[in-house]
């Protein structure tokens, strides 16, 4: 199992400026340093599970509201002074706040905000094989009512990513900010505060897994579309590895019928034959793959 940074950390890193170390300016750099070298169907294989929970990373980045940021910061900063007992300073950021809750309120339109995201990587048995024999044995278990080894098996069988995304509802955390406003111009500050600790409790956690092998494999292909034109061989071996990463979904249950997994397969090896004899079709047929790959994933995906 594997922490990703939180998305507001991230989202600080990725702002911050990046200065390359002075290490002889004038020197002219090398040209194995100016030539990037194309990786190979194997490199890209190898890395697939890193760059896939990446850019799932990404992607959550992306999703994050800044404005919302700031505005549930801005209400730490209110409890932080009230607890202070800087009155008057918390008074005037009270004021601010309840400016940009109803800037972001009017901008968005939408019931809760999301305002940080933390990904973890959940890698188990990736050999089908392997996989196989556990999963006989998960079954074997819950037949014989063990389910204390069952659930000990079944972690064995995960691999995904796991995306815990906050969402600030802003309704609930104006009523709760506006309560405090008003608790505070009665000058009662222990109510006050207590609102503003409400205000900030009211943050819900949402949690959504998703099968890493059919991320995987939808990066895979992307990866041999890339490729296939100048490098038939290269995606082909990249399309055989997502052809392989489909089957171990279906093993892992993420994919739960043969029925689901038997038109993809044919997809890919279509696509492989077209690659092969130079079709034309190529193009659309990797089109055509990458939709049903993500609806696929998207199926496949549970949020609670």
């Amino acid at each position: 199992m594997k922490k990703i940074i939180t998305a507001l950390a991230a989202a600080a890193i990725l702002a911050s400026p990046v200065f390359a170390k002075e290490n002889n300016i004038n020197k002219q750099p090398s040209k194995a340093n100016i030539i990037q070298q194309e990786q190979t169907a194997k490199q890209l294989i190898e890395s697939s599970g890193k760059r896939s929970t990446e850019k799932v990373k990404l992607e959550e980045l992306k999703k994050i509201i800044q404005e919302a940021v700031e505005v549930y910061q801005k209400g730490n900063e209110v409890l932080f002074l009230l607890a202070h007992n800087k009155i008057d300073e918390a008074k005037k950021v009270l004021k601010e706040l309840k400016e940009k809750i109803a800037q972001i309120e009017k901008k968005y339109k939408v019931e809760r905000l999301p305002i940080d995201a933390v990904i973890t990587e959940i890698s188990g048995v990736t050999d089908i094989k392997k996989a196989e024999k556990l999963a006989q044995e998960v079954r074997k278990a819950i037949k014989e009512n063990d389910f204390v080894k069952a659930r000990f098996l079944l972690n064995a069988l995960r691999d995904e990513i796991v995306v815990e995304t906050a969402y600030l509802p802003i309704k609930l955390y104006k009523e709760a900010v506006e309560l405090a406003d008003k608790f505070l111009q009665e000058g009662k500050i222990k109510n006050a505060i207590s609102q503003m600790q409400v205000a900030l409790s009211t943050i819900e956690i949402e949690t959504t897994i998703i099968p890493k092998p059919i991320a995987i494999a939808s990066l895979l292909v992307e990866d041999a579309s890339k490729v296939y034109q100048k490098d038939p061989k290269k995606a082909i071996a990249l399309l055989e590895e997502a052809k392989r990463e489909i089957k171990l979904a279906k093993v892992l249950g993420y994919i739960r019928t043969e029925e689901e997994v038997k038109p993809l397969i044919e997809q890919i090896e279509k696509l492989e034959k077209a690659i092969k004899e130079k079709s034309a079709t190529s193009e659309e047929k990797f089109k055509k793959l990458k939709k049903s790959l993500e609806k696929a994933k998207e199926k496949a995906t549970q949020t609670h």
